[in-house]
């Protein structure tokens, strides 16, 4: 496990193993009590960017649903069947 500091005006404090686990705390962070950044011994402080999701138009849920004979019904379509109305107005 790397050691862990939290950046203060007056130098980087360690931070103890159990509290690193505890917190999940990571470098590139912030201090969930002071807000001061979480370096590595050697003061660096990275940011960690959470991976972006590449966004594909065949991924989205369409709320078409594949009933077991074939057919396709979408959520509105199913609301109506239920309720015993017609959405073509």
């Amino acid at each position: 496990m790397e050691e862990l500091f939290v950046e203060t005006k007056d130098g980087n404090i360690k931070i103890d193993d159990s509290i690193v686990e505890k917190y999940d705390l990571k470098k590139g962070t912030l201090s969930p009590f002071t807000q001061s950044h979480i370096v590595d011994k050697n003061g660096d402080f990275k940011r960690e960017e959470p991976p972006k999701e590449k966004v594909s138009l065949n991924q989205g849920d369409d709320e078409i649903e594949d009933m077991e004979n074939g057919l396709l019904l979408s959520t509105s379509e199913m609301i109506d069947i239920a309720q015993g109305v017609d959405s073509d107005i």
